[in-house]
């Protein structure tokens, strides 16, 4: 994840979930992520119309769109030949409880071109038969035409797993060491006759003889 909102999202998400594979979609509480509502969507996926839409969509994103993207059907916001790929990442994320990133370039209806960072997490949807997936669609910057020239297309540049273990390192404290090649580990042989050793209960230092 490289974009601040996909970061945000991600960190409320892992909060909420705790030890479990995902939080309830009751857990989710919009004022707990109001600075990047207007980036945020819910999508619903429903087996019995086989259909995947927006059930909820913030104002930022339907102004990039230029409509209201509620029960606006998601695979129709992507280029035709990546539906499959667009599928199958949403069908990962609520079978296998494992969130995607998308990165992807929008197209506007004047030919400008943008990119975009897209996070999918799964959701637990207690008994309910439809499922739910939270997610945050958002530009890598916001150009004066945004919310004036609307996006009509997107295009996959990668689509990736999220690594739930390994999703933020700690950086360390302390200055890390260099990496030596085998042959590395050894001393210069000036500096390794030098070096003191150990016979038995004495300490030697090897020198040498003047000539």
């Amino acid at each position: 994840m490289r974009h601040k909102t996909s970061k945000k999202i991600f960190t409320y998400w892992n909060n909420l979930r705790g030890t479990r594979v995902a939080p309830e979609r009751t857990e989710i509480e919009p004022s707990d992520i109001r600075d990047i509502l207007g980036d945020t969507f819910i999508l619903e996926v429903d087996h019995l119309y086989r259909t995947i839409s927006f059930r909820l969509a913030g104002t930022k994103l339907c102004s990039s769109y230029g409509r209201e993207l509620k029960s606006v059907g998601y695979l129709g916001l992507w280029d035709e030949a990546d539906n499959l790929k667009i599928f199958d990442a949403v069908k990962q994320v609520y079978h296998q409880a494992k969130p995607i990133v998308i990165a992807h370039i929008a197209e506007t209806e004047n030919n400008h071109f943008l990119e975009y960072e897209t996070l999918l997490l799964p959701l637990l949807n207690g008994s309910s038969e439809t499922v739910r997936i939270l997610g945050t669609a958002a530009p890598s910057e916001t150009p004066i035409w945004m919310g004036i020239d609307p996006v009509v297309n997107n295009r996959i540049k990668s689509v990736r797993t999220v690594d739930l273990e390994n999703s933020f390192e700690t950086p360390s404290l302390s200055p890390e060491l260099p990496v030596f090649s085998s042959r590395s580990h050894q001393l210069p042989t000036s500096e390794t006759q030098n070096a003191p050793r150990k016979v038995k209960h004495l300490t030697v230092l090897d020198g040498g003889l003047e000539k």
